[in-house]
């Protein structure tokens, strides 16, 4: 009986400020972004949310603005780690796989810059 791997979505550095909404108790909160991955993302706070609690995080920045249901999937002294279960719209998925598909060609190509 072999399980199959859960895919792994590669994580990117990106600093942000986003906004994060308790979805049970609509308490609002500014957190810091720290890494992104079209799978969920790490944010830096000093507020505890419980595992398995339901949030909203709404990412802006100059390039991309998405509003993306989540679950915290754990809690740390420094922030939360978040698994994404979707876009409040399509349109908003569909920005996070753009901005995702940004940061990963750009890793790439410091990548490929790096090893000339």
């Amino acid at each position: 009986m072999g399980t199959n791997p859960v895919p792994v979505h590669p994580r990117f550095p990106l600093s942000a400020t986003v906004m994060v909404r308790e979805a049970g108790t609509g308490a609002t909160v500014l957190v810091k972004l720290k890494n992104i991955s079209l799978s969920g993302c790490y944010l830096e706070t000093p507020r505890a949310i419980a595992p398995h609690t339901r949030i909203r995080v709404v990412l802006q920045t100059c390039d991309i603005h998405a509003d993306l249901w989540a679950v915290v999937q754990r809690c740390d002294a420094t922030g939360l780690g978040v698994k994404f279960t979707s876009g409040a719209t399509v349109e908003d998925w569909k920005r996070l796989e753009s901005l995702i598909k940004e940061l990963q060609d750009g890793s790439q190509a410091s990548a490929a810059s790096a090893s000339c």
